[in-house]
């Protein structure tokens, strides 16, 4: 079979699907990803073919990255993350920005998808070509899962913002023969499974060459701390002042994993290793302190590790939400990290028993091998 990969152009968007697309080339399927942004370099980095479906698509500005002040986007992220949380689903102005998100891939995936004609669409979630894609060629789409919340009829509520571009291209306002793909560890979420399929989490970040220090553990215990991609960008790294503080009394090693963000001078046992695998570096780590992305959050618990969640956006808030339903670890205001919650970080048993739980739930989950038969068949 042929199996088309379409995401939106966010990196948390794409690497979640990689596994499931090198499963399906294991299998003896043929493979190509229609992606734009930094979704391009995640998917080449994988070795996966792709296309470049918006090459002169500012995205940084649909999502706001450079607009107003620090200080203004911080609020207005954190608002609209809020909003998510109390309803603990995607909520109509994220359905309407992933819209506008989706347009301007929507031509050249539509464009690939005629001439390519796969038997079937792989869609990030809320990547509305994809499902335009599908629809339009009449083929399955499987809609492919990144974080904790199910939303099982998310696609019958998407496609009423679609309308529009449904018409641009005349295809029909409905949804294709749809299947969903959904990564979180059940008791990590709170809505009934009907009829989505669940599949293990398989933690990717791009390859890099490891640093020799992440090939064991310390002689001592080591916190990973990370923001993301996108928390630097928009907002810097002042939200991590009162915890470097509180980490020069702690008796355990830092890792920051920051990218390439100058982050100044540091205490003695706090190192920056720039940009680094989570996949590598959580397994010899003892906990993580991070922003609440869902793949950080979901890496986190495929490690077995305690987490500390300081959330500033988007569904940042629900993932921090289930860290703390299922006691893996707790949510904090940026400013809250005391040296009494590295303590706990470092000690609580409650949390390490939690957070041993979940990867043993995580691990008896269907890999993304298993499911390519369910999927696509043999």
């Amino acid at each position: 079979m042929r199996v088309l990969f379409t995401a939106s152009p966010a990196l948390g968007h794409m690497f979640p699907m990689i596994p499931l697309a090198w499963a399906c080339r294991a299998q003896g399927h043929e493979v190509l990803v229609a992606t734009a942004g930094p979704g391009l370099e995640a998917a080449t980095g994988a070795g996966l073919i792709t296309v470049d479906v918006a090459p002169d698509t500012d995205f940084g500005a649909i999502f706001g990255k450079n607009t107003g002040t620090v200080a203004d986007r911080e609020a207005e992220m954190r608002r609209r993350g809020q909003a998510i949380a109390e309803l603990n689903a995607t909520p109509d102005f994220v359905l309407e920005r992933f819209c506008t998100v989706s347009a301007p891939l929507a031509a050249r995936t539509l464009q690939i998808a005629q001439e390519w004609r796969p038997d079937a669409i792989v869609y990030s979630r809320l990547q509305g070509g994809g499902l335009l894609a599908a629809r339009q060629l009449g083929v399955p789409a499987i809609e492919h899962g990144f974080g904790f919340s199910r939303e099982e009829s998310l696609p019958h509520r998407f496609l009423p913002h679609l309308a529009p571009l449904f018409q641009q291209y005349g295809v029909d306002l409905a949804l294709p023969e749809l299947r969903q793909l959904h990564v979180a560890p059940p008791s990590m979420t709170i809505e009934p499974r009907n009829t989505s399929v669940n599949v293990r989490y398989v933690p990717y970040n791009q390859g890099a060459v490891l640093p020799p220090e992440l090939a064991s553990r310390p002689g001592r215990k080591r916190i990973a701390v990370t923001l993301g991609t996108i928390v630097p960008q928009m907002l810097g790294l002042g939200s991590l002042g009162r915890m470097l503080a509180a980490a020069a009394g702690a008796d355990a090693e830092f890792v920051l994993a920051l990218g390439a963000a100058d982050v100044g001078p540091l205490p003695p046992n706090v190192r920056s290793l720039g940009w680094v695998p989570l996949s590598a570096l959580l397994p010899v780590c003892d906990g993580i302190i991070h922003h609440g992305g869902a793949g950080t959050t979901m890496s986190a618990a495929c490690a077995g590790l305690p987490q500390v969640v300081l959330p500033h956006a988007a569904d940042a808030f629900i993932n921090a939400a289930a860290v703390d339903r299922r006691g893996v670890g707790i949510h904090l205001e940026t400013g809250e990290v005391t040296a009494a919650v590295l303590e706990s970080l470092l000690t609580d048993e409650d949390w390490r028993k939690a957070a041993a739980e979940v990867k043993a739930e995580v691990e008896e989950l269907p890999a993304p091998s298993d499911v390519v038969p369910l999927l696509f068949g043999s």
